[in-house]
Order: structure tokens, then C-alpha cells, then sequence
């Protein structure tokens, strides 16, 4: 996919893991036992590097064989990790023996269409040993359909050397177009890489639906990764919930 093919070589300038996230993957580990982790849109593997340091057997993957490239080369020093180039309809194929957690972070789930994403879940919880969690990040999309939501806030590097755009043109509830403007200045003419691919919302009932008909229980929505209450206003949704 172009879209994240140009952002491969920023990636991690420009989606770090937070303190938040950071904090939230320690209280997960000391909830523990976490033995083995997987990643669905793993980006460059910088979420896995926190779970594959305290040891756990992680596997990564990701539709983008450079970013794929970059996670393999963060996780290089650990035996027990693997990435490979795969999307959503690759999980049961590429996740076994079952995880205790499995991460799709970064708001992935919404680049498939909404019956895709369903089937990732059923398919997610497939993968799960008993009493395994998973864990989602998405944008709150009702907020951004109820108030029109058309730009989202500009995104910045490298103190200023790495620019990132971000608008929406909704196509109705269902589909939106995302349009971004990556600039990058080094040394002379700066670089400008434009993209523009399709988003297919999902809204918090509508998640908590699938997640439901998928055999997830204990289903918990935050707003952010710090565990703030998620409201309808909230810009982020954050869910765990576990397997029976």
C-alpha cells in the first residue's frame, strides 16, 4: 500500500509508543502470564518490542512489506519474534499455536470494509488461548460523523523537518475518503507524498456488537490508553476484552 509505503521511513518520528500505551502494556504484562503475543497491523513493530523485551514469543504482521522490513530488523534480536507480511484475512494462517493477547492498534481496523473487520474478530478470538485478551484502538467515529469532523490535527516531527496532514471527506456514514499530505524537508527541496485511500468507519455499539457475536466477554471501552472513560466525546477508543 503506497499510503504506508511512504510513511515507512518516519514511522516511528511520527507514531511513537506514548507513556500511556507504554504503562498500559506493563499493567497487561503484570496481569499476566502473557507467553505469546500477536500484532495485526503491526506497523514497524515498536508495540511488539515492549512485549518481545520481557520475553514473550511474539508474532507481527502487516500488509506493507516495508514496514514488515522495518519490524524485522527492531525485533531482529529476539529469537522468539517474527514478522510477516500479511492483513486481517492472513490471521488464523499466520497466528499458532493461540496467543494471549493479540494487538490492533493505530486505528487498522478501519481500513477494511466493516464485514471484514467483523470476520477479524471471529477469527481473532479463534486465535486466542482461553482467557486471552485483545486489544483495539480506533478513532471514535461517532464523534467525528456527528460533528462533521473533515481535518484532523496536524501531526509533527523532527522539530519540524516532518510534516503530516490529515483530512476526511465523508462518502455517508459508511465510508470516507482519508486524504494526507507527508512533507518531509532534508537538506534542499523538501518532499511531498500525497495519498489518498478509503476508511470504513466503525462506531462504538457497532463494535461492541462484534465483538460480542465473536464470544468476547468483559468488554471495556476507554477513551485513551490511560483508561479514561470513553464518552461520546472522546476522540479515541480504546477496548480490551477477553476470551471466556
Amino acid at each position: 500500500m503506497a499510503f504506508y509505503t511512504d510513511l515507512s521511513g518516519v514511522y516511528d518520528a511520527l507514531f511513537p509508543v506514548s507513556e500511556a500505551q507504554a504503562a498500559l502494556f506493563d499493567r497487561i504484562l503484570s496481569a499476566g502470564p502473557v507467553r505469546r503475543v500477536a500484532d495485526a497491523g503491526c506497523g514497524s513493530g515498536a508495540q511488539l518490542l515492549r512485549f518481545a523485551s520481557a520475553g514473550a514469543e511474539c508474532i507481527g504482521f502487516d500488509p506493507d512489506p516495508d514496514l514488515v522490513e522495518s519490524a524485522r530488523t527492531k525485533l531482529a534480536s529476539f529469537p522468539s519474534a517474527r514478522v510477516e507480511v500479511g492483513g486481517f484475512a492472513d490471521t488464523k494462517r499466520l497466528v499458532h499455536p493461540p496467543v494471549d493477547l493479540l494487538l490492533c492498534l493505530g486505528n487498522s481496523l478501519v481500513h477494511v470494509p466493516q464485514e471484514e473487520a467483523e470476520r477479524f474478530l471471529r477469527d481473532a478470538s479463534g486465535v486466542l488461548a482461553e482467557g486471552g485478551r485483545i486489544l483495539l484502538q480506533i478513532l471514535n467515529y461517532e464523534r467525528l460523523l456527528l460533528h462533521g469532523v473533515t481535518n484532523l490535527p496536524l501531526m509533527t516531527a523532527g522539530e519540524g523537518a516532518i510534516e503530516f496532514r490529515r483530512s476526511y471527506q465523508w462518502e455517508g456514514p459508511r465510508a470516507v475518503r482519508f486524504r494526507t499530505a507527508l512533507r518531509i524537508s532534508e537538506g534542499g527541496q523538501p518532499k511531498i507524498f500525497r495519498n489518498d485511500i478509503p476508511l470504513y468507519p466503525l462506531y462504538p455499539d457497532e463494535l461492541w456488537e462484534m465483538l460480542s457475536r465473536a464470544g468476547f466477554s468483559g468488554i471495556r471501552f476507554s477513551g485513551d490508553f490511560s483508561g479514561k472513560q470513553f464518552t461520546p466525546e472522546s476522540e479515541a477508543l480504546v477496548c480490551l476484552a477477553r476470551k471466556p
